[in-house]
Parts: structure tokens; C-alpha cells; sequence
């Protein structure tokens, strides 16, 4: 099993920018999406306000 992780900002997520930088998106399907937890999290602390969520997805 496989486990990815996304941050939750409000209703956005962290996606992919236009300048190639981190953005946000409306839709999971299109979020970045990070290998571990801590790397959500140094992301999340780099480009999301407080209160953000970082969400587990497992997949088989």
C-alpha cells in the first residue's frame, strides 16, 4: 500500500503553479501531491496560511 499526502487550504489545495512554483487548485486530482508527511508539511509551512490540513490518500 501506498501513501500520498495533499495540503488542504481552505477549500484549495496545493497544486502545481504557472511559473512552475506551487499553487492551488480546487480539485484533489489536480494537487501536488507529496511521498511523505514531513514534506507536505515544509511545503504546507512554505506556501500555506495557517490552519491548513494535510490529508493521508492510501492506494493499493
Amino acid at each position: 500500500m501506498n501513501t500520498v499526502y495533499f495540503v488542504k487550504c481552505g477549500e484549495q489545495y496545493l497544486g502545481p503553479g504557472e511559473d512552475g512554483d506551487i499553487g492551488f487548485t480546487p480539485s484533489i486530482e489536480e494537487a501536488e501531491h507529496f511521498l511523505s508527511y514531513e514534506e507536505a508539511e515544509h511545503a504546507a509551512h512554505e506556501h500555506a496560511e495557517p490552519g491548513y490540513q494535510i490529508i493521508a490518500q492510501h492506494s493499493p
